[in-house]
């Protein structure tokens, strides 16, 4: 109602101002245009104000407020204003009343934003100029380069009478009898309605709770998703590449992966995937986030808790080896939730491709506690069943369909005293287990194998660095992110040189087999998850699988739909490689593969120099799946970033191409800027929730407006904010503050501040590089409560709308890339930032935050922070890393009331060199291996 007010407000302004056309049948008409600056600026602010304009005419030009010695020619104007001084400029621009094209062709994905965004945001986006194309258009240039500026169509001019775009001090109006900027302003200051990222900041910090409030668990039954593939959410369970795997849906039940030979379903009556688990359902949980499920239901007076993971059939393997059967070990506990003894039914069905046509019976054979289930004439074993007491009512086998697979239905029960409880054990093997090793399937004990899993998984996660803060659901989740990205390769043999190793997006989504995403594998996974927890080896081996499975002779990476940014984002990758593990050797194998990448992209460059002007040195490629070549900012950011970041590598061991990397990234970064200046330049005003205006930054340089008719992440997921993330672009500027106020306040569904794809999340790491602690600790909870089941941390790909699959562990690196940053953060300055943006709750009295063995640029380190704030206290101790010693060390220490600091020691000595402002404590040149640091505040 708000925004509704100030336009019926300025409405009523403007409603005796009609237009002024020349005969009552005529096709031409005309607007009297103002525009005014220097409202806001401080005094003697030069501006630079120059006109032109497509399929119209400009007219009848004066000056408004002009001072002498300012000057007006035509259509440019050059002034000194602000503080009191305002000046601007008349005239009339003339056009046919050509009728505005509306865009028929837009694509669901922002019909659906559409339909689920408030009212004020449909009316921003169904106005859009993009949905309104009109060709006439009015442009603004402010700078003398002709990359600074914007324009508005004929269109917008006609719709909306006044904007006021507070970025460039400028106020346009429109009408005989035009909207004064005081009058305006009046109208503007009643609206309480601020921008997304003006909330933010004036609100109090933001929590977990605060966005899984808002965010629906994608882990609960009654979630539902517009176009949810089968079986919905499911946790893949595994061994560290593993070809055989399980996938556990909501009720327990279990499904192969997609890349599984083995092709199978498991699961019981009471955890059917229907409405009646909605109600039934009591939750589904890790243990501590390592890869051990339990599931909950409660149906008829019966409470099942079903506890589920994987282990080897052969026991822990002496190597990483992918082909070994696996064993799905299941405990059923059965509590009788009754008041008197009864009977608990439990009826399991098991689904199994077969190849023979012939449809078999299953059979039970039974020793002892111990009931194996396996097919007629045959001696492999499906699966198994321990426990006291349980009786087999029936095993019957439904009919085969064609191509379908069999179905086999066991029928047990078991007799409860009131609230007693019974554990069974179900061990469901893949592949199906021979009949040598039948004794090997039934030797499996439990606990025993369970006590292994989580041994197993705990080892892998102290073999890389350790970060522990005082928030539960974050530690579990940093566990989990790693048995993600372990569970997800496929390996077709051990540790054999140059074995074959399928690395898919996800188990359960899309094609299974070489690699058909890099960049996805290349930087979220082998970047941010294995190389900034310190598992280089890991990450050393994909990157070489990825080279010899996608590099053609020319330099080129291929993959699925051939992305722009497979090559650059090689590059990137193997330079953080070498940059976080100092292994010069390791980087060495590397090299060859990455400077035939490098001379690709270099001769990419140099041809594109016949581009046209607007366009020329940039790199023409497909940016995503679904959409064709084009000059995409995704693709510039990629190729800057390789160049950069391989730049900064090579120096360090005194490459000869080091300079040659560095110098291309400067040109290019240039390049980059003008191009996407000019063509910001060219595009329309876009219209902010405060309703001010910013102009707009298009994804692609030839394209100035939103591709509605392409589908969402062109615009967005994989869009122009890359450009920041990757310092294509700075962070700060005119460019960076359109681009993420445009996404925050009109691109990310209900102003949550998540991308649908949480696996790009652009803007996140940009809000760190602009010290916008705020805006950061917003996005890494809204990330967590977007991007991942509650209580599971499952991560998913799509979020609302597009086919929503879930396991690719990228989302859990551009997750954990933000995470780290918050607490390490390498600055472009050579200095070490250290807790840029914790939460203030975090350092609350007596809590801790450690982190262990963290890799950087400069070698590993360590660190602790204790609170004492109730005593007035905060303490930090550092073991420095000791390969390189960064210019500078920074600490921030956010104190929980946001005092001041009072004093600082620093080694047992008083310690001058702090920032109040900035909660910091610098360190010029550290050159001790150990700090230990008290911080005191006042009261």
């Amino acid at each position: 109602m708000r925004t509704i007010v100030i336009r019926i407000v300025l409405a009523g302004i403007l409603i005796f101002t009609p237009f002024k056309v020349f005969g009552s049948e005529s096709l031409i008409k005309q607007l009297d245009v103002r525009i005014s600056w220097g409202h806001t600026s401080a005094a003697n602010t030069p501006f630079y104000i120059q006109f032109n304009s497509d399929h119209a005419e400009i007219t009848d030009i004066g000056g408004m407020e002009l001072e002498s010695g300012e000057e007006s020619i035509d259509l440019l104007c050059k002034t000194a204003a602000g503080g009191n001084d305002v000046d601007g400029l008349s005239f009339k621009i003339i056009y046919s009343a050509t009728p505005v094209i509306q865009n028929d062709h837009i694509h669901p994905f922002w019909k659906y934003l559409m339909e689920h965004s408030d009212s004020d945001t449909v009316h921003r986006l169904s106005h859009d100029p993009s949905m309104r194309q009109d060709s006439r258009r009015l442009f603004v240039q402010t700078n003398p380069e002709g990359n600074r500026g914007f324009c508005v169509t004929i269109n917008q001019l006609e719709q909306n009478r006044c904007f006021w775009i507070p970025a460039l001090d400028l106020y346009l109006s429109v009408g005989e009898n035009p909207v004064s900027f005081t009058t305006y302003q009046q109208a503007f200051e009643s609206l309480q309605e601020k921008r997304v990222l003006q909330q933010v900041a004036l609100e109090p910090e933001s929590s977990l709770k605060q966005f899984t409030d808002l965010w629906e668990d994608m882990g609960s039954p009654a979630y539902l998703h517009p176009n949810q593939p089968a079986p919905g959410h499911i946790v893949g369970l595994s061994w560290d590449s593993a070809i055989y795997k399980f996938g556990i849906d909501r009720g327990a039940g279990v499904w192969n992966d997609y890349g599984n030979p083995d092709r199978f379903r498991f699961w019981f009556d009471f955890g059917e995937l229907d409405d009646e688990l909605k109600k039934t359902w009591k939750g589904q949980t890790l243990e501590k986030g390592l890869p051990v499920i339990t599931t909950t239901i409660e149906r008829n007076f019966s409470l099942f808790e079903v506890e589920q993971f994987a282990f080897p059939l052969n026991g822990v393997p002496v190597e990483r080896r992918g082909d070994i059967p696996m064993v799905l070990l299941q405990k059923i506990r059965i509590i009788n939730t009754n008041n008197h003894r009864q009977s608990v039914p439990l009826c399991i069905h098991h689904q199994r491709k077969l190849e023979s046509d012939h449809l078999p019976d299953l059979k039970a054979t039974q020793a002892g506690n111990v009931i194996l289930f396996h097919l007629d004439k045959e001696t492999s074993i499906l699966f198994s069943i321990e426990g006291n007491g349980l009786v087999v009512d029936s095993c019957d086998t439904r009919e085969k369909k064609q191509n379908e697979k069999v179905c086999f239905d066991v029928n047990l029960s078991i007799t409860l005293n009131p609230q007693e409880n019974r554990d069974l054990i179900i061990k469901l093997p893949s592949p199906m287990v021979r009949a040598e090793e039948r004794g090997m399937l039934v030797a499996l004990d439990y606990q025993e194998s369970k006590r292994k899993t989580i041994q197993f998984w705990s080892n892998y996660l102290n073999q890389g660095a350790q970060f522990h803060v005082p928030e539960q659901d974050v530690n579990d989740l940093f566990r989990a992110n790693l048995w993600h990205a372990l569970r997800l390769p496929r390996r077709h043999g051990g540790e054999e040189e140059n074995v074959k190793i399928d690395l898919p997006y996800s188990n359960f989504a899309y094609d299974q087999s070489g690699i058909p995403w890099p960049v996805n594998q290349a930087v979220y996974v082998d970047y941010m998850l294995y190389d900034l927890r310190g598992y280089h080896a890991l990450s050393l081996e994909e990157l070489l699988a990825m080279f010899r499975n996608n590099q053609e002779l020319n330099g080129h990476i291929k993959g699925y739909a051939n992305w722009g940014v497979y090559t650059p984002s090689m590059i990137y990758s193997v330079a953080k490689h070498f940059l976080l593990s100092q292994n010069q050797e390791n980087f060495e194998r590397l090299l060859p593969y990455t400077l035939k990448a490098l001379d690709w992209c270099l001769n990419e460059i140099s041809q594109s120099q016949q581009n046209m002007e607007e366009t020329k040195g940039l790199i023409r490629a497909p940016l995503n799946d679904l959409t064709g070549d084009g000059i995409w900012a995704f693709t510039q950011a990629y190729i800057y970033a390789g160049l950069s970041t391989l730049g900064k590598a090579l120096e360090r061991i005194h490459h000869p191409r080091a300079q040659e990397c560095l110098d291309a990234a400067r040109d290019f970064q240039q390049k980059v800027i003008q191009a996407f200046a000019s063509a910001s330049m060219r595009s329309p005003l876009v219209q902010l929730r405060d309703q001010t205006w910013i102009p707009y930054v298009p994804c692609e340089v030839l394209s100035p407006q939103r591709l509605m008719e392409q589908w969402y992440p062109t615009d967005v997921d994989t869009g122009a904010t890359h450009l920041l993330r990757l310092k294509a672009i700075h962070a700060e500027g005119l460019l960076a503050d359109s681009l993420l106020n445009d996404h925050e306040d009109n691109l990310y569904l209900h102003g949550w501040g998540a991308a649908n794809e949480p696996v790009y999340n652009p803007q996140a790491m940009v809000y760190l590089l602009r010290d916008d602690v705020k805006a950061t600790i917003r996005a890494f909870y809204t990330t967590m409560a977007s991007a991942f089941s509650h209580s599971v941390y499952e991560p998913v790909e799509h979020r609302w709308f597009w086919g929503q699959y879930f396991g690719p562990p990228s989302t859990d690196g551009a997750w954990f890339e933000l995470y780290r940053h918050m607490l390490i953060h390498e600055q472009d300055d050579d200095s070490l930032l250290l807790l840029q943006a914790t939460p203030r709750v975090w350092l609350k009295d007596g809590e801790r935050i450690e982190v262990k063995n963290a890799p950087t640029y400069y070698g590993n380190i360590t660190f602790s922070v204790m609170s004492h704030s109730n005593n007035g206290r905060i303490m930090v101790e550092i073991d420095m890393p000791a390969d390189y010693q960064p210019e500078k060390l920074l600490i921030r220490l956010r104190h929980p009331t946001a005092q001041q600091m009072h004093g600082v020691i620093v080694n047992g000595a008083d310690w001058q060199n702090y920032d109040i402002q900035r909660e910091w404590v610098i360190i010029e040149n550290p050159d001790q291996q150990h700090y230990s640091i008290i911080v005191e505040y006042e009261g």
